[in-house]
């Protein structure tokens, strides 16, 4: 039986739960959190899935009452306690494999502290920006060009949560452009921070786009209003791309193939059974993501920092 930390019991945290139910393997679940209330909400979404007849849960709200061996570490918390957690855990408990949430943190300083931690324990981690493990995707890289730029652009309407979700976009586009480093213009941006969804964090309004060195760009478009469609179109050279999240499609120059959507209920099993099994999954490791994230937070930490007379060197991004 391999045991598994899953560390914040929200939202994600909970479909992390259910999607754990799909793993072929027998699992000793220990899902942490201060919050009672939590915990009663992901045990009533764990007890819906119909798979969890091999899966023992725990919930518990202190890290003293979980095992001293972890075979998988999942810290599905917001971003701003996210590093504390994570030394917390890498202190009293040893993690064979660990899998980190994103935005991953606010402060440019906790990325290579974290990292040199993490090296230090031999811990392997990753970071869940979940598009990369969409069939669908793989399928398109072996058919793109890279010989010439590929200009994308997702949305054009509707606050989807810019900061939030940006991540998700450019983790994915440095994949399918076979990129590593990328500059962002935010000059097509409100000069207006707003108030997350998520209590204590931050979002923002207007175009971002990302470049590549090789001329590659993303754009991601959003707005206080409008009609928010889950589109990414692309141009790569004489080829015409949409990926349609809402229909679950890619369509490559008139050839349809599915993506592959599938939301974090339906992946989670598959990913810890790719962790304890072939000691590796499709997502982006840690050093990778903490690259991506240092060049977006590099650029949109003094933006809003700017705009809101904040002195500091942390950026509330969840």
């Amino acid at each position: 039986m391999k045991t598994i930390l899953l560390a914040g019991a929200g939202n994600i945290g909970s479909r992390h739960l259910q999607g754990a139910t799909k793993s072929h393997n027998d699992l000793d679940i220990w899902v942490l959190d201060l919050n009672e209330e939590a915990l009663k909400i992901s045990k009533e979404r764990f007890e819906q899935m119909p798979e969890n007849g091999n899966k023992l849960t725990h919930y518990v709200t202190s890290l003293e009452d979980v095992p001293s061996d972890i075979d998988v570490a999942i810290v599905a918390t917001g971003s701003k306690p996210r590093a504390a957690i994570v030394k917390n855990i890498l202190a009293s408990k040893n993690v064979k494999y660990m899998v980190l949430e994103k935005f991953l943190f606010g402060k440019i300083s906790e990325y290579a502290e974290i990292g040199e931690l993490l090296k230090t324990k031999g811990v392997k981690t990753w970071v869940n920006c979940p598009y990369r493990l969409f069939k669908g995707y793989k399928q398109l890289k072996n058919k793109l060009d890279v010989s010439h730029p590929i200009i994308a652009s997702f949305g054009n309407g509707g606050n989807w949560g810019l900061c939030c979700n940006a991540i998700h976009f450019i983790d994915i586009f440095m994949y399918l452009v076979g990129q590593e480093d990328y500059t962002v213009d935010l000059s097509k941006l409100e000069k207006e921070v707003l108030e997350s969804k998520r209590p204590g964090y931050v979002e923002l309004i207007g175009d971002m786009t990302i470049n590549t060195p090789k001329g590659d760009s993303l754009t991601l478009q959003t707005s206080k209003e409008g009609e928010f469609i889950q589109q990414i179109k692309m141009k790569n050279g004489n080829h015409t791309i949409t990926v349609d999240e809402n229909a679950n499609t890619i369509n490559f120059d008139g050839e349809v193939f599915p993506l592959g959507f599938t939301f974090q209920s339906g992946l989670t099993g598959a990913l810890i059974d790719d962790l304890v099994e072939k000691d590796t999954c499709s997502l982006s490791s840690y050093e990778t993501s903490s690259h991506y994230h240092i060049q977006f937070l590099n650029a949109v930490a003094p933006f809003i920092n700017n705009i809101k007379g904040w002195g500091t060197d942390a950026c509330p991004i969840t």
